[in-house]
């Protein structure tokens, strides 16, 4: 059951395009699907994986997952499986240009794909094929391939979030026919379905725009969208589509007039000889509940402090007469253990921990960590509305933040504690006493069920 839950909360993660999550959880789910020995939980673990990887453009990861993915999918997997597989399988030719293999692997999916009635896959891979088709001159087959994936777009009767990799086939094929009004109504598709998530496909976008442009003849319009999509694909350390931008450019006698070509070109070569490393992702949760300063967690949140450190700042605050908020929160999570396991608790506390660090930090504050399930937060200078904006804002990103399991959606229940330091005496201020008040304002939200008490 706990690994049923863990799979189906990776499904929801995946399809809501929250790929960092999928890589932290995964490295959880995946060793104890392995070792347990149940192959169907595996295989979805390096589906979600290997798609992942490649979406976000980190290509030896990606590279890597496939060589073990493709083990156990040969040798265990459906037909299910098997789709997914040869589907991830063209998009790896495509990243090493090996166009014919690619279009092959997608002609294997899509056959899995129209006997299991599976519309998505249908409509991914005839995007892909058509966007392939274009690539290599051929029109006819393009053409066909694109109503295709019209016709099962229109027959479809939901879809998926996840399809929007598809439409970015769609767009490239667009771009590539000079069909500005089929373009820029697949773009508003795409915004529409990407509307609230992470940007990962700002950089496709502009790629695709930039093909557009120079196919219609606006050559410096072209040139200068390749140079934003260049910007946003640094940013966001896509490899995989970099390499495809290089080779647009080249193919469109760009290059020389590219002004990154030299950093670009960098990039990939550095890249493509760094070591897989998927194996040794490094878990970062093991390491956050230490007294060190010097941790993982200091290291990635440098705001995150000894209990020494915080009684410092406070003092130093409070000997400079400036006005201090103390906050305690706290998590609370034994459902989610028993549901799916203290490891998979311990992520999710840690990404729970994050979403609080990055609306904090933007603030002056110190960081304490106290439990795996609770911390507290000193911040100076900060008014009472803005304090209180910024506990809604921290109810609001992280009630987002309920996990799936198989019988459906669970939340994570949050308290919190605070005290501004003039609503004590002067003679009475100190770090143990305002950490004394935070938690009792927090034992009394957590008692009647509240957010918060104020008074």
């Amino acid at each position: 059951m706990k690994i049923s839950n863990q799979i189906e909360h990776l499904r929801n993660l995946f399809n809501e395009l929250r790929y960092m999550e999928v890589i932290q959880f995964s490295t959880i789910t995946l060793p104890i699907a392995l070792e347990e020995k149940r192959y169907e939980e595996a295989l979805l673990c390096y589906e979600f994986l290997a798609s992942t990887y490649f979406e976000i453009g980190s290509y030896q990861n990606f590279h890597a997952v496939m060589d073990d993915y493709e083990k156990l999918c040969l040798t265990y997997g459906k037909d299910e499986n098997k789709m997914v597989y040869f589907y991830l399988y063209s998009l790896e030719h495509i990243f090493t240009k090996h166009h014919d293999q690619s279009i092959e692997a997608a002609k294997k999916s899509l056959k899995y794909a129209h006997l299991l009635q599976c519309d998505e896959l249908i409509i991914i891979n005839y995007c892909n094929l058509a966007a392939q088709y274009r690539y290599k001159n051929e029109p006819e087959n393009a053409h066909i391939a694109i109503k295709l994936a019209e016709y099962y777009k229109q027959k479809a009767s939901t879809v998926n979030a996840t399809v929007v990799r598809g439409y970015l086939g769609a767009l490239y094929y667009y771009a590539s026919t000079s069909s500005d009004k089929e373009f820029n109504q697949i773009k508003q598709d795409l915004l529409q379905h990407l509307e609230g998530k992470y940007p990962y496909y700002a950089g496709n976008i502009l790629f695709a725009e930039a093909i557009l442009n120079y196919r219609i003849g606006h050559g410096h319009e072209s040139l200068e969208m390749f140079e934003q999509a260049f910007f946003q694909l640094e940013k966001q350390q896509n490899i995989v589509l970099m390499s495809v931008v290089e080779r647009y450019l080249q193919r469109f006698k760009l290059i020389d007039q590219f002004r990154y070509k030299n950093e670009l070109q960098q990039l990939i070569n550095l890249h493509k000889n760094e070591p897989a490393n998927v194996r040794k992702e490094r878990n970062i949760h093991t390491d956050l509940f230490f007294e060190e300063e010097t941790t993982a967690l200091a290291i990635k949140f440098p705001h995150v402090v000894s209990k020494e450190s915080t009684i410092s700042f406070v003092e130093n605050a409070l000997t400079n007469k400036e006005a201090i908020y103390c906050i305690h929160w706290c998590f609370i999570t034994d459902k989610i253990e028993e549901l799916f396991g203290s490891l998979f608790n311990e992520q999710l506390l840690f990404t729970l921990f994050e979403s609080i660090y990055q609306n904090i930090f933007e603030y002056e504050a110190k960081v304490n960590v106290l439990s795996k399930s609770a911390g507290e937060a000193f911040i100076k200078n900060i008014s009472e509305s803005d304090f209180f904006k910024l506990l809604m804002k921290l109810e609001e990103k992280l009630r987002t933040t309920a996990v799936h399991t198989t019988s459906g959606i669970v939340e994570i229940p949050i308290h919190f504690g605070f005290i501004h330091s003039d609503q004590l005496k002067k003679e009475e201020v100190s770090y143990e006493q305002l950490a004394a008040f935070a938690d009792a304002s927090l034992y009394y939200a957590k008692s009647h069920g509240q957010l918060y008490i104020y008074s």
